[in-house]
């Protein structure tokens, strides 16, 4: 995979040498050989809260010597035997694991089981050759059937298609309808990442156009056109 540019405002460039963008509720981590989209780091609050839960009970039983009554035993020592595996699980899933996982050195997508925040398991493996190509779509940007008006969000996804007509969604952005030119950009990046990783080509809605844009400043580049100097009269005058 080449090193292709991508926007700076919408990259985020990582102590690792890989570079991250910030999707919803996921991050896509790029690097030359592989993209991995995981869930973001936010969602490692629900397991931990879990295990915490946990300890509090076990703190609980320990203290009272485990004399309380046969109900509330039996209730503590069920939920814990549940939650306890549950939220260590989950917990090593939002830190490890992936949701996507494109690979050049295996020529592979795979997409691992999300049950419960983890990342175990796989749901489905698609080989580089059974790509057709990668298109980005918009929710909420047509007008509403009985009020002729467009949403306030636009949702952004980004599917790869499958020879077979098969679609699998890679990522979904919502933003503002006043900000929908950055989710476009978040959107096309992983589109574009993921592209030069397989092989194949993204797509994009009608009404939108492909502009070349300055990594540093996320501007659009203007390009100027040569100065065409006056034509000069031939021949002589009469």
């Amino acid at each position: 995979m080449t090193d292709m540019e991508i926007p700076g405002h919408v990259v985020i460039n990582r102590r690792d040498g890989r570079r991250e963008i910030l999707l919803h509720r996921s991050m896509a981590i790029i690097s030359p050989e592989r993209i991995e989209i995981k869930s973001a780091r936010g969602t490692i609050i629900l397991p931990l809260i879990g295990l915490l839960i946990t300890a509090g009970a076990v703190t609980l039983l320990a203290l009272s010597s485990f004399d309380l009554p046969l109900w509330a035993l039996m209730t503590i020592l069920l939920v814990l035997l549940f939650l306890f595996p549950v939220c260590v699980m989950a917990l090593i899933g939002a830190i490890v694991g992936s949701d996507v996982i494109i690979d050049s050195k295996k020529g592979s997508a795979t997409w691992q089981q999300g049950y419960l925040g983890l990342g175990i398991g796989t749901k489905e493996l698609v080989p580089f050759g059974k790509i057709d190509h990668l298109e980005v779509l918009i929710e909420g940007d047509q007008p509403d059937r009985w009020h002729e008006n467009t949403d306030d969000l636009r949702q952004f996804s980004l599917e790869m298609v499958k020879t077979s007509g098969k679609r699998l969604i890679l990522s979904n952005v919502p933003v503002p309808a006043y900000g929908q030119a950055d989710g476009m950009d978040r959107t096309l990046a992983v589109g574009h990442a993921v592209a030069a990783l397989v092989g194949t080509t993204v797509t994009i809605p009608d009404g939108w156009e492909m502009v070349e844009i300055d990594t540093e400043t996320g501007q659009p580049v203007e390009h100027k056109r040569p100065k065409r100097h006056p034509k000069r009269p031939t021949g002589t005058p009469d």
